[in-house]
């Protein structure tokens, strides 16, 4: 269907910001964009981080449908601090819920 130019009306910000298919595909890029973040923090996580040994790039690519050379370069030294400080998050509230089950004091932070 072609519409002449001089039928057509300027598209503007109200109705863009109203519209119900252009807000669903902000909400889809907002998803996929932060599920996108969680699969780099998780490479970085896999190959940098765990311990004993990385896991192998082969498992992660077919994981992640990436290839090999895609896993080896989905992340930045910007997701392994992440996944540093996750892990070490993670870490300190799985001590406290220790000491609290145990019984233990933390002399870092008293009872008041």
């Amino acid at each position: 269907m072609n519409t002449p130019a001089r039928n057509l009306r300027p598209v503007t910000a109200a109705w863009q910001a109203s519209d119900p298919v252009l807000a669903a595909l902000r909400a889809a890029r907002a998803r996929r964009d932060q599920a996108d973040r969680e699969i780099r923090i998780l490479l970085a996580y896999a190959r940098e981080l765990a311990t004993p040994r990385p896991y192998r790039l082969a498992d992660l690519a077919d994981a992640t449908g990436k290839s090999i050379s895609g896993v080896r370069t989905a992340y930045t030294d910007h997701d392994v601090s992440t996944a540093r400080r996750v892990i070490q998050d993670i870490s300190r509230v799985h001590d406290a819920a220790q000491r609290s089950k145990d019984g233990g004091h933390d002399l870092h932070h008293p009872l008041c």
